[in-house]
């Protein structure tokens, strides 16, 4: 995956140090790469030379000898005081620098949001090019969901920009990303942490605001090397999740133009949810191991699919 490219434009030169080490010494440092600067001719001659940015976060005297030459790019002025510039984003440039990083990030998500929607409006292609891989298995013990985070992990130390979803209905997956406590200790899932529930309450209230949620809510593990969602605040509504809500996650996901690759895991049942998910991918695992009753279940799995949705679920075969 090559990093974003964040443009730092101050004239303080250890200012700068500081951020640039806090940004390689986190968990950011697999997303974010800082490009420094000092004065406004040293920016102007980078990006002159072609060079890429994704943002560009400057003190407003800096930026204003700048704007011509960045016409798309998303930039925020580093202020002292709110309303110092006319820029649409300000921001403190002496706070903590985790609150600077987390609202930079923020920025430039719904950048990338704005981006990708005024590509779907020319030509709809914006996750043409996302694979998404299922894994199910219709037997509990298969290391079903074990396998699915190795993947998740393989394709992240590829440098593909990797999403792990997980759709059990009892999310297990909790025992293994590394960042699944909050600052207090709680696992993720109490009542203050936002994740799956909320992402598809804004799929039926506001669709059109999805991609900015997941944007702005995501969660990165850096022992996954990618990003995913905490669980459902209410089980009852993974209980409730209905096929369309499960297509439109995927969509949603695949949509914001920010990753590679999505990994989809699945509990053991075999509804219309599976079919739904299988429709939508580019490839289907049904993990199995050497045990006769595993191997019968996965063969009764399959039978009854095809016996419930006949040709729909044959036609999908050629992805398993």
């Amino acid at each position: 995956m090559n990093k974003y490219q964040l443009g730092v434009a101050v004239k303080d030169p250890e200012y700068l140090k500081r951020l640039a080490d806090y940004i390689r010494d986190s968990k950011l440092g697999e997303q974010w790469q800082v490009v420094a600067f000092t004065n406004a001719e040293a920016c102007r001659r980078y990006v002159q030379q072609g060079y890429k940015m994704d943002v560009l976060a400057a003190q407003p005297e800096l930026l204003a000898g700048l704007k011509a030459e960045l016409p798309k790019l998303p930039v925020i002025a580093l202020v002292l005081k709110l309303g110092e510039s006319d820029e649409e984003h300000e921001l403190h440039q002496y706070q903590p620098l985790p609150q600077l990083l987390q609202r930079l990030s923020e920025i430039h998500a719904r950048a990338a949001v704005h981006a990708s929607a005024r590509q779907m409006a020319i030509d709809d292609e914006t996750s043409a090019g996302v694979r998404v891989i299922s894994v199910y298995s219709a037997s509990g013990g298969t290391g079903k969901t074990a396998l699915a985070l190795h993947l998740a992990n393989a394709a992240g130390a590829h440098r593909r920009r990797t999403f792990y979803l997980n759709l059990e209905r009892w999310n297990s997956s909790a025992a293994w990303l590394s960042t699944l406590q909050n600052g207090n200790g709680n696992p993720i899932g109490d009542a203050k942490e936002e994740g799956l529930s909320e992402l598809l309450y804004s799929l039926k209230a506001q669709p059109e605001q999805a991609v900015q949620w997941i944007m702005e809510h995501r969660k990165r593990d850096t022992q996954l090397k990618g990003d995913y969602l905490a669980v459902c605040t209410n089980l009852e509504d993974r209980l409730t999740l209905c096929e369309e809500d499960a297509q439109g996650l995927i969509d949603a996901i695949s949509r914001s133009g920010q990753y590679d690759v999505i990994i989809v895991d699945l509990d053991s049942d075999m509804d219309g949810i599976h079919v739904a998910v299988f429709e939508k991918s580019d490839q289907v695992l049904w993990v199995m191991n050497g045990n006769a009753s595993v191997i019968n279940k996965q063969k009764m799995a399959r039978s009854y699919g095809e016996q419930k949705w006949n040709e729909r679920f044959k036609g999908l075969a050629g992805n398993s």
